[in-house]
């Protein structure tokens, strides 16, 4: 059995019951995927976990703040002491702190007294010493109505909001490390997620449902992936700032068509915003200026996680939720028309002036591509 305590979701005011709803809807249906059998109990603030799962099915749950393996008794401090010697006997622990806490007021005793009599009986039963700072052991009792719910280790849960509660947005996706904690931090402020791929190769496309799959492990459904032919997307803006000797541009106009095709698909499966794994100024085509232009005509909102972080923060939380060791797996041939010298100080004057040739379509633009792939 376990104890789950929400994160934000109890913040939520008048609308906290249907945070909460969602919440144990969500536990229902990533339970139910991974065949696991479960009952789930709300008990005021809490959520009670009980059956057949394995230990850290909690720490997958967005919206959960941390969460405890309980045993439950009847709300009577002699049942609490029998069943406290019971939980501790075998535990090995010089140091100790009792920490009482009673959710709901039924118990007619205050929590400072229950931590005093639960406290000596510890230190006369077994001879340790309590330490409210430096303890080797905490046994935690959080009283519910007519229960008592005892526990000596607190695991993090992740947090946030309850998965899809603020609803649908569409995901790119490249196979790097940046766009995978990107959707990562989007699905933790309850977003629901679809993903797209420009396919560049088979190589890195398998790896994106690789990276798809491991997401896949927050959410309570199965993600939905998107694939769309990089090559097709960007062969006459190649062709075209080829012609004009402006390949410098190539980034700026690549990841504006990424965009603007992202926008069009979004209106397709009702997104409300589109999520990208940008740092502000971590590569060319993520300057100011260059984002900026980029951004140019997109009538959708543009959801940047990642804007102010560094790359190691990015690189710790990969690790963390598991993405990073399949980003770093296959670096492919990556784009074949990556310029040398990208432009990173993009004019949007200039951009505007560029666009409509470089958009334009090119007659037998295949017969370019066959020579300039992977």
């Amino acid at each position: 059995m376990y104890l789950l305590r929400y994160d934000e979701v109890i913040l939520k005011g008048k609308n906290r019951p249907f945070f909460e709803n969602k919440l144990i809807e969500n536990i229902k249906s990533m339970a139910k995927l991974k065949n696991y059998k479960i009952d789930v109990i709300k008990k005021h603030t809490r959520i009670i976990l009980n059956g057949e799962f394995e230990n850290d099915f909690p720490s997958k749950i967005f919206g959960i703040r941390n969460y405890s393996p309980v045993i439950e008794v009847d709300a009577d401090i002699d049942k609490i002491k029998q069943e406290i010697n019971k939980l501790i006997k075998n535990i090995n622990f010089n140091t100790f702190r009792i920490n009482a806490r009673r959710i709901t007021k039924d118990f007619p005793m205050k929590s400072i007294e229950i931590n005093q009599i639960l406290g000596k009986y510890v230190k006369d039963e077994f001879n340790k010493t309590v330490n409210l700072e430096n303890y080797d052991l905490e046994i935690g009792i959080e009283f519910i109505k007519d229960k008592a719910y005892i526990y000596t280790k607190t695991y993090k849960g992740l947090g946030g909001l309850p998965y899809g509660i603020e609803g649908k947005v569409l995901s790119l996706i490249s196979g790097g490390i940046d766009s995978p904690v990107a959707a990562f931090l989007v699905m933790k402020r309850g977003a629901d997620l679809t993903f797209i791929h420009y396919k560049t190769t088979d190589e890195i496309l398998k790896k994106v449902k690789k990276l798809v799959d491991v997401l896949n492990t927050y959410a309570p459904k199965t993600l939905e992936l998107i694939v769309e032919d990089h090559k097709e997307l960007i062969k006459n803006a190649v062709i075209n700032l080829k012609e004009l000797n402006r390949e410098e541009w190539t980034c700026v106009f690549c990841k504006h068509l990424m965009l603007y095709r992202a926008s069009e698909i979004s209106r397709d499966i009702n997104s409300m915003a589109l999520v990208t794994g940008e740092s502000l100024g971590q590569v060319a085509s993520q300057t100011l200026k260059n984002i900026y232009a980029e951004n140019y005509g997109i009538n959708i909102p543009v959801l940047r996680p990642l804007i102010g972080f560094d790359k190691l923060e990015i690189v710790n939380i990969a690790k963390m939720i598991g993405t990073y060791d399949i980003s770093i797996s296959v670096k492919g041939c990556g784009c074949p028309f990556k310029p040398d010298h990208p432009i990173t100080n993009a004019q949007l004057e200039k951009f505007l002036e560029l666009r409509d040739i470089v958009l334009k379509k090119i007659p037998n633009s295949n017969e370019f591509f066959e020579k300039n792939s992977c």
